[in-house]
């Protein structure tokens, strides 16, 4: 609503939880007691829209869904029919930071309850199979964004905000998931592009004059939110198994790498009218 940029990650192994975390229960209500991050953010967003504008301010809220499978973007909330159509989803970002994602679906929110028929009709539409390690594992990375314009009538300011809730893959060991055929090359695939975000925190907390986005579609995607101008934020999810005990060390030393990386002083995107 104050015009940063922002990006929140579920991070851990395949079946620690991890999408439980983001979006909650499949059967979720806005009168679940146990709903996830992006309910929760929208609930919070319009709670706080509704309280600035006592000060003037308006709002356009607009949602968006998709997945990176196979270093490919697939629409969740593309319409009926159109599914089965072939589209080619160009990601692009423009001098002022912001990211155009072409023919990706943007439905327009007026309350919180418009999400919850979002989340399950993503829920159904996303890349799902059975591992060793999950019987129902997540096989891409999804995005859930909040595209949040807002004006002043009476200062003349404006702010154009972005929220991005990514629910990560899991990451997998090829040896114990016992991954073959197309599930082998979802694992590979997953794999690579988790060492790429990787590769950019370390870049980033290196202070290297190159920063390696381009290196998958995810971190070519979350570019502007992963810079010196936005703000970050990631939950780490571990399994309580004990046969998890290598994957949730490796966890945690990722995890203690992106809590030391200090990407910059978050920015607004903002316009001030200094007319008024």
């Amino acid at each position: 609503l104050d015009g940063y940029k922002v990006c929140i990650f579920a991070y851990g192994q395949t079946g620690s939880g991890k999408t439980f975390t983001m979006e909650g229960p499949e059967s979720i209500t806005s009168e679940s007691t146990d709903r996830g991050m992006i309910p929760r953010a929208v609930e919070q967003i319009f709670i706080t829209a509704a309280d600035m504008q006592r000060s003037g301010w308006t709002f356009t809220i607009v949602a968006s869904f998709l997945e990176i499978y196979n270093e490919q973007v697939k629409d969740l909330l593309c319409p009926e029919g159109e599914s089965e159509k072939p589209k080619k989803y160009d990601i692009k970002h423009d001098s002022k930071g912001n990211t155009i994602i072409s023919e990706l679906t943007l439905v327009e929110v007026s309350a919180p309850k418009d999400v919850f028929p979002l989340l399950k009709k993503a829920h159904r539409a996303r890349s799902t199979a059975a591992t060793n390690c999950n019987e129902r594992s997540s096989r891409s990375h999804s995005v859930f964004r909040l595209q949040i314009c807002g004006s002043n009538a009476e200062s003349g300011d404006s702010t154009n905000g972005v929220l991005n809730l990514v629910d990560l893959a899991g990451s997998e060991r090829l040896s114990i998931s016992g991954a073959t055929g197309d599930r082998l090359k979802e694992t590979q695939a997953i794999n690579k592009s988790l060492s790429c975000l990787g590769d950019v925190i370390c870049a980033l907390a290196n202070k290297d004059a190159h920063i390696p986005y381009r290196n998958s579609k995810l971190t070519y995607l979350l570019q502007p939110a992963l810079g010196g101008d936005a703000k970050t934020l990631m939950f780490l999810n571990v399994s309580p198994v004990h046969g998890s005990l290598n994957e949730t060390l490796c966890s945690l030393r990722f995890a203690a790498k992106v809590n030391s990386c200090e990407i910059g002083v978050a920015r607004r995107n903002c316009r001030v009218d200094l007319k008024s």
